[in-house]
């Protein structure tokens, strides 16, 4: 397949096409094995980074705690060493329709060809080799505990250091950990402030809402 103009040959995105394109000339389905395993090592940060989108999505329901609870099984395999991502069989051999799969691979390799633009790989190496990767676990398990508390404003903080984490694991890229990193702190601090006091800060922002629609 030939990479399409403003795609990086070794990036992750052009990988995710190449995938799609795969699976766009196959019929019937897929299964999420075979479709991990198409991935290669990209596969851990796609893992995190479609949840940590997904938790964007101001969706009804439960769906922050699904979301905070892939991410949770995701970071566990980070804090044992895992560099792919590894699924329990009878997960690994759901199928699924191979052309929507397509579709969905070919949308989420277009904003990840915009990140890959503002990282570099191999960019301060050692913050993303394997000991560094299994420290990283434990600020994973707690921004995915954030994630799927049910606490209102407080899921968007936890997503957005998830996606950061995300290109770094897949670009190889240190500054991108480390920017991660600040980031999962502002939203740890932002989290526990929301917890201790959320009512007084809905009065507030509702407040100055009310002030500016007067004015």
């Amino acid at each position: 397949m030939a990479i399409p103009s403003g795609y990086r040959p070794d990036g992750a995105s052009a990988r995710l096409l190449a995938l799609s394109e795969q699976l766009a000339s196959r019929l019937g389905r897929v299964s999420v094995g075979d479709l991990l395993d198409g991935l290669g090592r990209s596969a851990l940060g796609v893992g995190l980074m479609v949840p940590a989108l997904l938790a964007l999505i101001p969706l009804p329901g439960p769906f922050g705690i699904a979301f905070g609870a892939v991410i949770g099984v995701i970071a566990l395999q980070v804090l044992s060493g895992r560099t792919r991502l590894g699924l329990p069989r009878f997960l690994r051999e759901r199928q699924l329709p191979a052309g929507p799969v397509a579709i969905a691979i070919r949308r989420f390799a277009v904003p990840l060809r915009w990140a890959e633009r503002l990282s570099r790989p191999r960019r301060l190496l050692p913050l993303t080799g394997r000991v560094a990767r299994v420290a990283l676990g434990g600020p994973l398990l707690l921004l995915a505990l954030a994630l799927s508390l049910p606490i209102p404003l407080g899921n968007a903080l936890p997503a957005i250091a998830l996606t950061v984490f995300a290109i770094g694991f897949m670009e190889r890229d240190g500054l991108a950990i480390l920017m991660a990193l600040g980031v999962s702190i502002v939203a740890l601090v932002w989290t526990v402030m929301l917890i201790l006091f959320g009512a007084h800060i809905l009065d507030w922002l509702w407040t100055i809402t009310r002030l500016n629609q007067m004015f």
